[in-house]
């Protein structure tokens, strides 16, 4: 087995390593002398990546597990089991060829030959009983059909097979410091994100059963979030305050991974597919 029940959460330097391999396919020199340095300046999608990652890392998989990460991004979690699992094998999915384009760059610069990179949208998978883990940061809340998108999981994972999901709350619930961020909405969520029956809801109807359901984004990863968008209208004055208040919002975003919290803006689910 490769990945064993209990293992320590990411500490600081670890966490500040998550993304880092971004560098790689800059074509600023400025932008990629600072992520090699201190690691990408959007400090959130650090957190969920983290998340995700410290769960992972606690589950019992097969030696050779095959993986999937639906809707990849930027692929932070994937280049970071990747890279310390050489015996899995990964393939991750995402609709954007740009970003499928980089990552393929990122990999190959890396010598990565466990990762395989799909332009795909992930309603269209079409394997069935192939993966040990499938994995999906963020992305549901963009599926209109997110029960069709949850059955296409179903039959794509072995039986018993691991669902990880992480969300964001439905923003109606956030706590937030700054009000101007109680207008702050991302612009293609198809739907007003999910609230924690929901998203039960939705698992249950495509086969899962729910081994745990978790809250992230505490006061510490919405305090950090907001330094880094303090000016998310205005997107020169945003960067140059994310990078004024980036030592404190990388400090609070890492302390934020480092426990479970009985409430926060963001859900990690983590599913079972059961037969029937």
């Amino acid at each position: 087995m490769i990945l064993a029940i209990g293992m320590p959460a990411l500490d600081f330097w670890q966490f500040r390593k998550v993304g880092q391999e971004q560098w790689l396919a800059q074509s600023h020199p400025l932008v990629s002398a600072f992520i090699r340095l201190f690691g990408p300046l959007g400090v959130h999608a650090r957190i969920r990546n983290a998340r995700v990652i410290n769960a992972i890392q606690q589950l019992l998989l097969p030696a050779s597990a095959r993986i999937l990460d639906a809707g990849c991004g930027h692929g932070y979690a994937t280049f970071w089991l990747a890279q310390r699992y050489p015996r899995c094998s990964f393939k991750a999915l995402d609709a954007d060829r740009q970003i499928i384009q980089a990552n393929q760059l990122i990999a190959t610069r890396l010598g990565l030959d466990n990762v395989d990179f799909v332009q795909s949208d992930a309603l269209s998978l079409a394997e069935t009983k192939t993966y040990d883990l499938i994995f999906s940061i963020d992305l549901l809340e963009h599926v209109v059909d997110d029960v069709g998108l949850l059955a296409g999981f179903h039959r794509a994972l072995r039986p018993g097979g691991w669902l990880l999901l992480h969300l964001p709350r439905r923003h109606q619930e956030h706590w937030r410091l700054f009000s101007a961020f109680t207008a702050h909405t991302t612009p293609d969520h198809v739907r007003d994100e999910y609230t924690a029956s929901e998203i039960y809801d939705r698992v249950a109807q495509a086969g899962f059963q729910v081994e745990y359901l978790r809250y992230g984004f505490s006061w510490r990863g919405e305090i950090a979030f907001e330094l880094n968008y303090l000016f998310w209208r205005w997107n020169r004055l945003r960067i140059l305050a994310a990078l004024a208040t980036h030592p404190l919002a990388v400090w609070l975003a890492y302390l934020d991974t480092r426990q479970n919290y009985a409430d926060g803006n963001s859900l990690l689910v983590l599913t079972r597919a059961i037969s029937g």
